[in-house]
């Protein structure tokens, strides 16, 4: 987001609508929607808008390190980024496989078919993107992560990423399912658990 260098038809304004504005849109009408609720989830929520994660996921490094609660009092971490464009009926859902979340979203999702999304699993496992987004600064703390994102596009990482290019119905049913697996998580009497494997992943990358 910012001036950079301009494309082939003079813009260099890079508007980032979906590269990170949807996310950060979702972030927003999550939490409204849980600031709405009658009675709050048995386990309280932070909404966190962090920067630099093209710089090394210095503002969520930032927050883990110097947190706002115990650490060890965060039992999962949502990360909601690029979620605006490509398939209108999917969304992926990248770390399913290394924590009971991935059960827990799939039956979210089916729970509700009015949102009209199948929730896929990561698409492009040689990007390692679990292991390249803000949520990796809470998994490497052993903290069980979800990260939605829609994929990449032409668009990505230039000036036109623009708002006329999002889908926002599909935004907004995905931000739904969003807030129905964030209060799933905050309602369950258990916390979210790793698998063998996925802790043993996370452990090799971060010891």
């Amino acid at each position: 987001v910012g001036i950079g260098q301009a494309d082939a038809s003079g813009d260099s304004i890079y508007n980032g609508a979906d590269d990170d504005a949807s996310g950060t849109s979702a972030l927003v009408e999550v939490a409204q929607a849980f600031a709405a609720l009658a009675e709050p989830p048995d386990r309280s929520l932070i909404f966190l808008a962090v920067s630099g994660e093209e710089k090394g996921l210095l503002g969520s490094l930032w927050f883990s390190e110097h947190p706002t609660v115990p650490i060890e009092d965060i039992v999962a971490d949502i990360n909601v980024d690029m979620i605006g464009r490509n398939a209108a009926d999917s969304i992926v859902v990248i770390g399913q496989e290394y924590s009971s979340l991935g059960p827990l979203v799939q039956r979210v999702a089916a729970e509700h078919p009015q949102l009209g999304l199948t929730v896929a699993p990561d698409q492009w496992p040689e990007e390692r993107f679990f292991f390249r987004s803000d949520h990796f600064n809470f998994a490497r703390l052993e903290i069980p992560a979800l990260f939605f994102f829609a994929g990449v596009h032409e668009d990505y990482h230039r000036p036109s990423d623009e708002v006329e290019k999002i889908d926002s119905e599909k935004a907004a049913r995905v931000a739904r399912l969003i807030f129905y697996t964030a209060n799933a998580i905050a309602d369950a009497e258990e916390p979210p658990r790793w698998t063998e494997e996925g802790l043993a992943e996370v452990r090799a990358l971060t010891r």
